[in-house]
């Protein structure tokens, strides 16, 4: 492709279409062919309600590129995913691994690249060719509902090396990287898919701590960022991010260097659609320097026939104010001269995928995440000497979280976790498989349970990122308690999360982190309490009123 005579060629409606990343309701064919070969949408966003496995993700893969192909100019869709170990895709078969904080917890960037090389292998062989990721926030605020695991952990210098790491593993390996979410989602504590939230750090902090990871991915050959819907007050404290030139053009163009494509973070968040006229917000982004709008397709709009025309509106709203001067020439030929270049040098093509074998979940794969959960899983505590546990003695096991609380992980709409098994049934079940008596209480018959006089007691809690929501763990610490109250010579707690509510507890005398809910760490954690692998880990974050630093 030759960039110049192609962009000297493009219509206002060609151009425009390459500058937006839009999303379709699940199989909806029909509608993602309005998108791309009648508006000339350039890139969409893939969620797991798109794409439940690799079967489904080739056939929408080649179907969607076939779209772009019969376009006038047939220029290749950038198609990305959120397949960032934590939030997945296709997660009934993909190895997407232990997610963020357990690479963190290894301490070892190494483990960022095997981990992210397996995920752009799958990724990439099944036309899914850009990873909305890595997250490369500091996760400093132990309250924030939405980063947390998908962080590394809180110090800039290991982010930045694992953030290093994974960008040049997925390039590497047939995929592209997007850092997000620039400058920083770490020190938040509202979701930015509910509200618009306010970082007050100092511009110094910004510098030192949360641009520190952008600064070694943009090194690293990083040439995506997306942009995060939050005011950052040193920086500018009038607009969020994506809306500002000040941080979008003089500190990630100017200060930071960044050449290549700056895509929003999803502009139908509620941090946007709250606080902003979708048209208003769009010619904003883009003015300020945002090179790709992204509209996903965030699960509280579920109106999937009004969704689609807000789209087409949206992209029409765009070209008007194209055509009126509201956004100048200069400065869409600038956006959509950095996309053709990114799709060229990424040697992106829309012919459809060769035939081969499946290599999604395969066991070479499964063996990486495996063993970075492995090294990954750690005992925080054991002051009275609980591990190793022993396979032959009486084992109560107690779920603190209540079952209904599971259904919110398959009810974002193809984004966030996907993962249909709970980390507790996979915890469960590799006990279940090892011990010889294993007795197992649930939370809703915890407080008719009659606890054993002898025998450990382990209880398990978990966390899970949700978007634009929170996993319901009310049960727990009331749980963990009252069990701390009752047997606290004999009770381990295996926190199958990040390690923070252990300030809810602080005086907890054993605790095992997996820093993860994934399944390959839930079976970690199994692995490291019956002494079948030796702690490795350590916490990349720090917990409040706790020992326990970073």
């Amino acid at each position: 492709m030759n960039i110049g005579s192609t962009l000297q060629s493009m219509t206002i409606k060609e151009k425009v279409g390459q500058m937006f990343m839009l999303a379709f309701a699940g199989d909806q064919l029909d509608a993602a062919r309005i998108l791309m070969a009648e508006h000339l949408v350039g890139a969409a966003y893939i969620g797991d309600e798109n794409v439940p496995n690799a079967r489904a993700a080739i056939d929408l893969t080649n179907t969607l590129q076939s779209y772009a192909r019969t376009t006038r100019l047939g220029i290749p869709l950038l198609l990305g995913a959120d397949q960032e170990g934590t939030w997945s895709v296709m997660t009934a078969e993909s190895a997407m691994g232990p997610g963020n904080m357990a690479i963190g917890a290894t301490a070892d960037p190494q483990y960022a690249y095997d981990m992210y090389s397996v995920i752009a292998t799958e990724t990439s062989s099944v036309g899914l060719n850009t990873v909305l990721g890595p997250a490369c926030d500091c996760n400093s605020n132990p309250h924030n509902s939405i980063i947390g695991m998908r962080s590394f952990g809180e110090d800039p210098e290991l982010v930045a090396a694992m953030t290093g790491a994974a960008v040049r593993a997925l390039h590497d390996h047939g995929a592209l990287a997007a850092l997000k979410h620039f400058p920083g989602h770490g020190d938040t504590q509202m979701d930015s898919h509910r509200g618009l939230p306010t970082v007050d750090r100092s511009r110094d902090e910004l510098f030192r701590i949360d641009l520190r990871p952008f600064a070694a991915g943009i090194d690293a050959g990083a040439k995506m960022v997306m942009t995060a819907h939050i005011i950052f007050s040193a920086l500018d404290p009038e607009r969020p991010a994506t809306l500002s030139p000040i941080i979008l053009g003089d500190v990630l163009r100017g200060e930071l260097g960044f050449d290549g494509v700056v895509v929003s973070d999803s502009m139908n968040m509620g941090s946007m659609k709250r606080n902003y006229d979708p048209a208003d917000a769009a010619i904003g982004a883009f003015n300020a320097g945002v090179d790709l709008m992204m509209l996903a397709e965030e699960h509280y709009d579920h109106d999937v026939e009004s969704y689609l025309e807000n789209q087409r509106g949206l992209i029409d709203a765009v070209i008007q104010a194209v055509e009126d001067g509201s956004i100048s020439s200069a400065r869409v030929d600038e956006a959509v001269e950095r996309v053709l270049r990114l799709k060229r040098e990424a040697g992106f093509g829309a012919d459809p995928l060769p035939e081969r074998p499946i290599v999604v979940g395969q066991e070479s794969h499964r063996a990486v995440e495996h063993e970075v959960a492995r090294a990954a899983v750690a005992v925080l505590r054991d002051r009275n000497d609980l591990l190793p546990i022993s396979a032959r003695a009486p084992i109560t096991l107690v779920n603190t979280t209540r079952r209904s609380a599971y259904t919110a992980l398959t009810k974002t709409r193809g984004i966030g976790p996907n993962q249909a098994t709970p980390a507790f049934d996979v915890f469960a079940n590799a006990l279940r498989a090892r011990c010889d008596n294993l007795t197992v209480i649930a939370a809703e018959d915890y407080a008719a349970a009659a606890l054993p006089a002898e025998g450990l007691i382990i209880a398990v809690s978990e966390n899970y990122t949700l978007p634009g929501m929170d996993f319901d763990g009310a049960s727990q610490a009331q749980i963990i308690r009252d069990l701390n109250q009752r047997v606290p010579e004999r009770l381990l707690v295996v926190a199958l999360r990040d390690p923070y509510q252990l300030a809810e507890y602080p005086e907890i005398d054993a605790f095992v982190c997996s820093f993860s809910f994934r399944p390959p760490a839930a079976l970690a954690a199994a692995e490291l309490l019956l002494g079948e692998i030796e702690s490795r880990g350590s916490t990349p974050v720090s917990v409040p009123g706790t020992e326990l630093k970073a």
